[in-house]
């Protein structure tokens, strides 16, 4: 609990915007109606610069009239608490100096970044509708010495750009909030949005719970699936306990390598245990973490990325004798179903299965957010097969490479293709080193 002055009471959620300020550059705050996130946005906004000389700019994509920014909000909490603010036409200033202006980035059909050049604060509100190249303009003209910039939205879809550009930064700092969520949501908006949800629930989950809206035509995994799988509980007897690592080797400078560990929790449930990231380049020394990974968790099954740069990786564990190793080429189209275009394509299709028949519980919401990106690609042979974008194409698009769901992926192929294939023993992973008694042999020719 800490203590704030009334004008910073807000919903409880929302308060590391507050408390944890100066540890970010970046803020990404997302939800639906109700959940007081523009409110929230403007206190703060209004307090620093009350107490501070800072230039403030509110800013969307297009804004044709004032009326179409957070002006009133701002000027409504300006009267409400009767705050030290001279409410102009088309900016507010305070006694302390402070200015707080308006603007459309987008004018005339170009992208124009006057008067942003030394602003200290930025809001951009409404930034779902934010296009990445007005992102890719506005950020770095933001450069003022501890400058800060604040996005508010409620996504219309999952690959958002200015959603997929900040989700996992570490300097940003990332919340969801719901109106259920809001201790001082009405009860007015309580009831519309309980009548909403009997209507329409899709409706219901983008409007009053922020979800994107579901494209099905592009895009694997539906929002819903995602959020299913956070909440499954297992059920049935355990008859043997399994596990099953899917590793992910870099491809390219930005990516991570990832080891996931699969552990079976019931008769037909698998729970996404533990992940292991990290961004070494050099073979041998990823070698060495994977073969350490291996001993720790002794996994029954190892399926490793096998394709381009990962294959000397794979062979060297292979040299090493590691034993129920399996290579992935998601390139290749050995053993794959009849629908699908490659390995990779074959790999998702069963991933996709297993949420279908919720099989899978993953609690990893970076991993669910890699996994909201994956889309079919548009490619397709004569025979109507199914690819899925590679990653190639998604980092071109400016969307992150999805490292973690791919060693899921990974490890769901591990399953479905060889986990009835192998002898069980007390240790799963051995490494088959053989050591001979050269003196005992000697002694065996000279007899």
């Amino acid at each position: 609990m800490i203590n704030v002055p009334k004008l910073l009471d807000v919903p409880d959620k929302l308060l590391p915007l507050i408390e944890d300020f100066d540890k970010y550059r970046y803020f990404l705050i997302e939800g639906g109606r109700g959940s007081s996130k523009s409110s929230t946005i403007a206190r703060l906004l209004l307090y620093i610069a009350e107490l501070y000389n800072v230039r403030i700019v509110c800013g969307r994509e297009t804004q044709k009239s004032i009326d179409e920014s957070v002006y009133m909000i701002l000027s409504d909490l300006i009267r409400e608490f009767s705050l030290d603010f001279i409410i102009q036409k088309a900016k507010i200033k305070s006694k302390t100096g402070s200015e707080i202006r308006f603007k459309g980035f987008r004018e005339q059909g170009s992208v124009n970044i006057k008067g942003l050049e030394g602003v200290d604060l930025l809001w951009v509100d409404e930034s779902e509708s934010l296009t990445k190249p007005t992102i890719d303009i506005i950020v770095p003209t933001i450069r003022k010495e501890n400058s800060k910039i604040i996005f508010s939205m409620n996504r219309f879809v999952r690959d958002d750009p200015a959603y997929s550009m900040f989700v996992n930064r570490p300097d940003c700092l990332h919340i969801h909030i719901d109106y259920f969520e809001n201790q001082f949501c009405p009860s007015t908006l309580i009831a519309e949005a309980e009548e909403c949800k009997a209507r329409n629930e899709r409706d219901y989950n983008h409007i009053w719970l922020g979800q994107p809206l579901d494209r099905a035509d592009n895009y694997l995994f539906s929002v819903e699936k995602l959020d299913k799988c956070k909440t499954i509980e297992p059920i049935g007897d355990l008859y043997k306990r399994q596990t099953v690592m899917g590793i992910d080797l870099a491809a390219s400078g930005g990516d991570s390598c990832v080891a996931s560990l699969l552990e079976r929790v019931s008769n037909v449930h698998w729970e996404l245990k533990t992940q292991e990231v990290w961004t070494e380049s050099n073979t041998m020394a990823s070698v060495g973490k994977i073969v350490g990974f291996l001993g720790k968790y002794k996994p029954d099954i190892i399926v490793v990325d096998a394709g381009g740069l990962g294959l000397p990786m794979f062979q060297r564990l292979k040299e090493l004798g590691v034993n129920n190793l399996f290579g992935f080429n998601g390139a290749t189209t050995d053993g794959i179903a009849l629908n699908a275009g490659n390995a990779r394509a074959d790999g998702y299709l069963s991933f996709n299965e297993f949420l279908d028949n919720d099989w899978l519980i993953i609690q990893s919401e970076q991993t669910l957010k890699e996994m909201e990106t994956i889309q079919l690609s548009p490619h397709r042979h004569s025979n109507g097969r199914i690819y899925i974008k590679s990653k190639e194409d998604m980092k071109s698009e400016g969307i992150h490479s999805p490292d973690k769901a791919d060693s899921v992926m990974m490890a769901i192929v591990g399953i479905k293709r060889y986990l009835g294939k192998i002898n069980y023993s007390d240790r799963a992973v051995s490494f088959n080193y053989k050591r001979t008694n050269t003196r005992a042999q000697f002694r065996e020719r000279r007899a």
